[in-house]
């Protein structure tokens, strides 16, 4: 598959939907301005991802001295080890008992998904998707499904302007205004915390915990950041929240109101739409292959649709694609009915186009669709 143009022609979503759903392999070059990140995908997924020119704040070594994870001298001393062995880094520093090739894991993965989501806010740039093995041995952690990435994205986009809002401050510290029980807070090394859903009203979770007992501890927004190893987003988000909950108060910089309207005119300048994303259209000889193998293994198709439709599975995969070419073509007729593609899928119901089954199966959950300006993003839920 030879892939390449400019991002106003083919956003970023369209690129990870595409290899996503062609299950590729190989490697995805991106440039804008002066940035220029690449990132590796194994059948689809994400298992790395890079920066050619990647701020030392953001290397790996200084990420795992901000989370606390080593000293400068264990820092300096595995750089020193790297010069003359040409090692990698997180090696060194795992075969040294310095940290744990689970908190390795925890921070590769956080240096990739931060890389990758700050792509989202990329408005002009060039890609180019080539096809080549990729060696898996490159990344510590489980590789991260490329639909997984951009419903994560758009989530990120959509909310990075409030939370950022309410937090303007990356020096600011908290007052505690009322306590939140945290003896029951895993390890954080134990990996998954904060990954454990939306906290319900006014009941925090584990997150929540986490940065609560960091804030309290007299710890500055930038430096519960860096601790929590939630990532940035993440992180805000949480602090917000206990905010908004009154678990805390935050306490503004010594400079006052000036910190606030400098901060937040400064990071607005970084808030960026996500881009122009532009409809997917897959090769029709790739729906052909698509549709021979799903005949194949679910004849059921061309009868009537399960009751309990599956929801977990390489099958239930296999048959959604054949499923989106019939969500895609509804919604093709949708456009040369009214003129535009429909606010929501619902609407295909209404129209008699298809039936609410249709929106869903063969999962439980309902196909996530998005209308962009210039056409729709369309995938099916996570498994």
């Amino acid at each position: 598959m030879a892939l390449s143009g400019t991002l106003k022609d083919f956003g970023i979503a369209d690129i990870l939907q595409l290899i996503g759903h062609q299950t590729k392999t190989g490697r995805l070059s991106m440039r804008s301005g002066n940035e220029e990140v690449e990132v590796f995908f194994i059948e689809g997924n994400v298992v790395f991802a890079s920066e050619k020119a990647r701020k030392s704040s953001n290397l790996l070594g200084a990420l795992l001295l901000r989370a606390e994870l080593l000293t400068q001298q264990h820092l300096d001393e595995a750089l020193a080890t790297q010069q003359r062995t040409l090692k990698r880094l997180g090696d060194i520093l795992v075969d040294g008992a310095i940290v744990t090739q689970q908190q390795l894991a925890q921070m590769m993965r956080l240096q990739t998904t931060e890389t990758l989501y700050k792509l989202f806010a990329w408005k002009n740039g060039w890609y180019e998707f080539s096809q080549e093995d990729v060696d898996n041995s490159r990344s510590t952690f489980d590789a991260i499904r490329a639909e997984s990435i951009l419903l994560e994205g758009f989530r990120r986009m959509d909310e990075w302007p409030q939370v950022r809002k309410k937090v303007p401050w990356t020096d600011a510290t908290f007052e505690k205004l009322k306590e939140l029980d945290t003896r029951d807070l895993p390890s954080i090394d134990d990996g998954g915390l904060g990954l454990d859903g939306a906290a319900e009203i006014d009941k925090p979770a584990e997150k929540h915990k986490l940065v609560y007992k960091l804030a309290v501890n007299g710890k500055d927004v930038q430096k519960i950041i860096d601790a929590s190893r939630l990532g940035e987003f993440e992180a805000l988000k949480a602090l917000s929240e206990l905010m908004e909950w009154g678990f805390l108060k935050p306490l503004a910089p010594e400079r006052g109101a000036k910190a606030l309207a400098a901060g937040f005119k400064a990071q607005t300048k970084k808030l960026t739409g996500a881009g122009a994303i532009v409809r997917l259209a897959l090769s029709f000889a790739f729906f052909v292959a698509t549709l021979f193998v799903v005949r194949w293994v679910a004849p059921q198709l061309g009868s009537a649709r399960p009751e309990n439709p599956a929801r977990h599975g390489a099958l239930a995969r296999v048959i959604a694609h054949d499923q989106l070419v019939r969500l895609e073509n509804a919604l093709e007729l949708y456009k040369t009915e009214h003129g535009d593609y429909p606010q929501a899928l619902k609407q295909l119901v209404e129209g008699q186009l298809l039936s609410d089954q249709d929106l869903r199966y063969p999962y439980r959950e309902l196909y996530y669709y998005r209308r962009t300006p210039q056409g729709f993003v369309l995938l099916p839920p996570l498994d």
